[in-house]
């Protein structure tokens, strides 16, 4: 859309053969192509209402280019434009040209485009009536407005009389009689004609002229006469007739002809004598009724325009309250004799032509008569034709104002009744009435899902059960059309029900044409919609239960937000509520989760992980250690992570499984996980670790790591494994190193305290390398990770840099613990890269292996995954010199989420 309006700007600046023109066609004939969806026949439908432009059906946030591209479809009496598969560059060539480089004529761009597109297989061309609510009596004042000050004439005494319809109804009186008048009698008023001559009905003509004439013989019917009905036995040809005299009338305001004012008037007369006598009688009564109601205002150009107007409301309306038309032939009739019109309006045209000019755009003249005419129509009838077979033919706002009129009044009833006809419709065994409908309701969305919540499905069901069997492919765009704004309207006004209806009429579709179903999806605004719905049923605390079918019915869209929502909670309450609103959802959405994980991309198997391992472990046992090999290393960290953090009842289970299939830099996390979970099964695996059987690849920092979560277990079985590490020596020191010494020391003050410190004082052991101990995890923390172990702020910060990426960087590192810190950063790593980090502490070099993590307000969060362990001591060392702790341990700030391996 905005590739065209560039186009057609650049066609007014440069011309189309330049060459910005000709490449800005290319594109946009390149991005036309790409938008027509692939396999449905129907195409790409561009509609427009009011100043919104739409895409099949959805509304473009518009620019002011793209407001005025849309009024000048209305204005050309275009609804839509509908490009199909089979265009061809050339065709939207044509059309791009037709469209005015210069001052042009608004009721003329309809022609300019039907012209140009003739032939064509690949545009088509809606023309809908959308019928304007501006006010009548406003739109003639600003064309008198500008009529008046924007028209010269030749013949002012002439025009002026065509102006005025007291002055044009004397005119005609005189021209019915049998002589010809004067300008002493013209210039009498309706009302002294009157007063000395008595009317003569509209529908008899004078036997002789001496039986209804003045003082010239003229048969005269002045303002005040009472009026009667239009004549039973005026026929559609004599109106045509009538119309065809007031335009060659307004010829008759043009230059002076050769003999004067007489012969003008004269041919006036010639004009009104031909008549017959029920089509003047008709005539008569119009002006009459308008000289009545146009008594003290400005004379105005548009006289005949709106007599013509006039007349024909009032004859379409007889024949409609007679019954001897339907409202479709109404409109019929109306169009027939608007082309008639349309040659007096092009005469009397210069409002249109100034109005064009100065860039204001006028509403249709086929919108006028429909407005008119509908209002003029008796509520009774409007009652019977709207819940009638017949109620496509009336414009769209005509039955939007009908229905608030009702709601207005209380007769809410009323009102559904007459939307629930209307919707019924889109069945219609016409194509006319289809299309028709399927436009109303595109326009109509809005209400239907304001008056009552049944409403909009009931348009829903007719639309979606018509799409499975429309033939043509027009009609079937216009109702895809029509389902998706039904349906954007159901979402926008959290109508579960509405879109469960909607959702599964989708489905019936893609089982008859799936081309068109995937179409559908993609604009219907639900899926899109879903995050707001769970964000609203998170903060209420309990889900809905229409709320609860929808999501069902969108199976992959539900649980991939549901488990992204999961992954980032960290509060447990929060995590759990996720957790049980998935498991509301039932079987079918559960088992996505399943076949994600067991043969999904690697990417979205990931993010599945964690709320599986919640509500399935079984299967996360099974399946994901035989795949969990092939997923790369940064991929393995976030699942590692997924289930820690899922709080499932199984995932010291599923840990231990994994940890013969992940990579050895990981293990050390997953054993640290292990020990947070207190599961007494995982005790032997970690008992043999601390003894030094290790899994391949593994270092000795994995034997700390299980050293510190025996103490977590808290289980009397591993006190002799941890009590042979310690007392275990050689001829000159201790058998193992200093690092797994303190960890059994400190798990060992928890499981048998006495026998700890009574050993303290010959265990080589310093009460300051004791001091950094893990911390205890708090049984029902309302977190859902928790700090393992103390941080402490450096009094001096510490320089790292890294080893091992091809643009290596600069890292300060102001806050610290055993398991990693807080470091400011001179440029930006991905969370999950690796890095191999060099840090210099005074004159002396510390080295680690660490995975980048998260940002924070203070720096970017890294965790050591393994070091040398008389490299741990002297950082432990380094530690305990700035020994600070930041925040008061058991402190619910103290058990955030906030550590470094913590960080999601």
């Amino acid at each position: 859309m905005r590739s065209l309006n560039i186009l057609l700007k650049f066609a007014r600046l440069y011309g189309f053969e330049h060459s910005r023109t000709i490449a800005q066609l290319d594109l946009a004939w390149r991005e036309l192509r790409e938008a027509i969806p692939v396999g449905n026949d129907s195409g790409l439908l561009l509609a427009a209402t009011g100043t919104q432009l739409l895409i099949d059906g959805v509304p473009l946030e518009g620019t002011p280019g793209e407001k005025q591209f849309a009024q000048l479809l209305q204005t050309a009496g275009l609804g839509s434009i509908q490009f199909f598969p089979a265009i061809t560059q050339e065709e939207l060539t044509r059309f791009v040209r037709s469209f005015p480089t210069g001052k042009h004529k608004p009721s003329e761009l309809a022609e300019q485009f039907k012209s140009a597109l003739a032939g064509s297989q690949g545009i088509r061309l809606n023309e809908i009536c959308f019928v304007a609510t501006d006010s009548r009596a406003k739109e003639a004042g600003m064309a008198a407005q500008i009529a008046a000050s924007s028209l010269g004439s030749d013949n002012p005494k002439f025009q002026q009389w065509l102006k005025d319809p007291q002055r044009l109804l004397q005119m005609i009186a005189a021209a019915q009689g049998t002589s010809a008048p004067t300008e002493d009698v013209i210039s009498e008023t309706p009302a002294e004609v009157a007063a000395s001559h008595p009317p003569f009905p509209a529908d008899e003509e004078p036997a002789a002229p001496s039986a209804y004439s003045g003082e010239a013989g003229l048969p005269l019917m002045s303002a005040s006469t009472e009026l009667h009905e239009p004549s039973a036995e005026s026929s559609e040809e004599e109106m045509y007739r009538v119309l065809a005299a007031l335009t060659r009338l307004g010829n008759l305001g043009g230059p002076i002809p050769v003999g004067g004012p007489a012969n003008m008037t004269g041919a006036f007369h010639e004009e009104i004598s031909k008549l017959p006598a029920g089509a003047q009688g008709a005539l008569n009564q119009a002006l009459a009724e308008i000289a009545a109601k146009s008594s003290g205002i400005k004379p105005d150009q548009t006289l005949l325009v709106q007599l013509a107007e006039h007349l024909a409301i009032r004859f379409a309306l007889e024949r409609f309250e007679r019954g001897e038309v339907k409202v479709n032939s109404v409109r019929q009739m109306l169009d027939r004799m608007n082309l008639e019109i349309e040659n007096l309006r092009k005469i009397l045209g210069a409002r249109e032509e100034k109005m064009a000019q100065a860039g204001l755009l006028v509403e249709s003249h086929r919108e006028l008569l429909d407005r008119q005419f509908w209002a003029a129509v008796p509520e009774n009838a409007k009652r019977s034709v709207l819940l009638s077979e017949d109620a496509w033919c009336i414009p769209p706002r005509n039955i939007r104002s009908y229905v608030n009129d009702m709601i207005k009044k209380g007769d809410v009833a009323e009102a559904i009744h007459v939307l629930h006809n209307y919707a019924g419709l889109a069945e219609s065994q016409d194509p006319e009435a289809r299309k028709k409908t399927a436009v109303g309701l595109s326009e109509l969305a809005e209400l239907y899902a304001e008056v009552h919540p049944k409403l909009l499905i009931e348009g829903l069901r007719r639309v979606g059960e018509r799409l499975t069997v429309e033939p043509d492919d027009q009609l079937q765009s216009l109702a895809t059309a029509a389902f998706v704004r039904l349906s954007q309207e159901g979402a926008g006004h959290r109508n579960y029900p509405a879109m469960e209806h909607a959702l599964e009429l989708v489905n019936g579709v893609e089982a008859q044409r799936p081309g068109v179903a995937r179409s559908l999806r993609g604009k219907m605004g639900i899926e899109q919609r879903v995050p707001e719905f769970l964000e609203d049923a998170m903060r209420a605390r309990q889900s809905n239960a229409g709320l609860t079918r929808v999501l069902r019915l969108l199976p992959q869209t539900s649980m991939e937000l549901l488990a992204a929502r999961f992954n980032r909670c960290s509060l447990r309450d929060d995590a759990e509520q996720a957790a049980n609103f998935a498991l509301e959802l039932g079987d079918e959405c559960l088992q996505y989760l399943r076949s994600t994980v067991r043969g999904g991309p690697v990417t979205e198997a990931v993010e599945m992980i964690g709320l599986l391992s919640k509500l399935d472990p079984q299967t996360m046992a099974t399946v994901l250690p035989s795949r969990l090999k092939d997923f790369p290393r940064a991929a393995q960290d976030r699942v590692v992570r997924q289930i820690a953090s899922s709080a499932g009842p199984s995932r010291c289970r599923i840990l231990l499984e994994l940890l013969d299939h992940i990579d050895p830099l990981l293990m050390p996390m997953i054993v640290d996980e292990i020990g947070v979970t207190g599961e007494r099964e995982a005790l032997g695996r970690l008992i043999n670790i601390a003894d030094g059987d290790l899994p391949e690849g593994a270092t000795p920092y994995l034997r700390v790591k299980a050293a510190e979560a025996l103490g977590r277990i808290n289980a009397p079985e591993s006190i002799a494994a941890l009590k042979r590490i310690l007392e275990s020596r050689k001829v000159f020191g201790w058998i193992h190193p200093q690092e797994l010494r303190i960890a059994a020391w400190q798990a060992l003050e928890k499981l048998d305290a006495g026998w700890a410190r009574a050993f303290l004082p010959k265990s080589g052991l310093d009460k300051e390398d004791l001091a950094l101990a893990p911390l205890s995890m708090t049984p029902h923390s309302r977190f859902v990770r928790q700090r393992r172990h103390t941080r402490v702020r450096l009094h001096k910060p510490v320089i790292a840099v890294s080893l091992n990426l091809k643009e290596n960087c600069r890292m300060e590192i102001r806050t610290a613990s055993l398991v990693g810190g807080i470091a400011s950063i001179d440029r930006h790593l991905a969370p999950g890269t690796h890095v191999k980090l060099k840090m210099q502490i005074g004159l002396r070099h510390l080295q680690a292996t660490a995975v980048m993590r998260d940002y924070r307000a203070q720096g970017m969060s890294f965790e050591i995954v393994d070091m040398a362990l008389d490299e741990r001591s002297k950082f432990r060392r380094l530690l305990a010199d700035n020994f600070s702790p930041l925040t008061v341990e058991g402190s619910e700030r103290d058990l955030l989420a906030s550590d470094v391996i913590a960080a999601q």
